[in-house]
């Protein structure tokens, strides 16, 4: 966070804690907009964890090679992806039922917070459990494919890289929006 950006904040802190006459007057439009952005994510994320739980099941229940991706890793993957699908829709559930035009700046402030920490503790939480799965998996691969194994190892380095410099600066900007004060 940059020193001019964390100074203007303790600012809109001070003023809405102090109750001061200052107005303080949230940007609707660029909230609106960046709420209806982190909705879609929400809706996208819930859509792609129910695709991914039914494909797994469908491989569970047709027994697709259970000798290269034995059964129980695929109903940790199930099971991982719905719980996925249940936290993103009550995020989206929360979230859809905030009117940011009608909500004083203390309560939006409150209810963005909220939100921002539900969404954070479900993204640590399925990043430990898939650093579980990753660990059992690869230990899995290690021992019965080298190829499978350094591919898995590339593709997760190119996923985190890409979460990381691509996906995480965008989820930042959009929460940051939520609350953009009218200067």
């Amino acid at each position: 966070m940059q020193l001019d950006e964390l100074k203007r904040n303790m600012s809109v802190l001070e003023q809405v804690l102090a109750k001061t006459s200052a107005d303080i007057e949230i940007n609707l439009s660029a909230s609106e907009s960046a709420q209806k952005k982190i909705l879609r994510k929400y809706r996208q994320s819930f859509t792609n964890s129910l695709i991914l739980a039914a494909v797994f099941s469908c491989l569970l229940m047709g027994n697709v090679s259970p000798e290269k991706l034995p059964n129980f890793y695929k109903i940790f993957i199930v099971i991982l992806s719905l719980l996925a699908a249940g936290w993103y829709i009550f995020l989206f559930m929360r979230l859809k039922k905030i009117n940011i035009a009608r909500l004083s700046p203390t309560k939006l402030f409150s209810e963005m917070t909220t939100i921002k920490i539900l969404t954070l503790s479900g993204e640590v939480f399925f990043g430990l459990v898939l650093t579980v799965f990753f660990t059992l998996l690869l230990s899995y691969m290690l021992d019965n494919n080298l190829l499978a194994f350094r591919l898995t190892i590339g593709f997760l380095i190119l996923v985190l890289a890409g979460s990381v410099l691509y996906a995480w600066p965008r989820y930042i900007k959009l929460f940051r929006d939520l609350t953009t004060i009218k200067e």
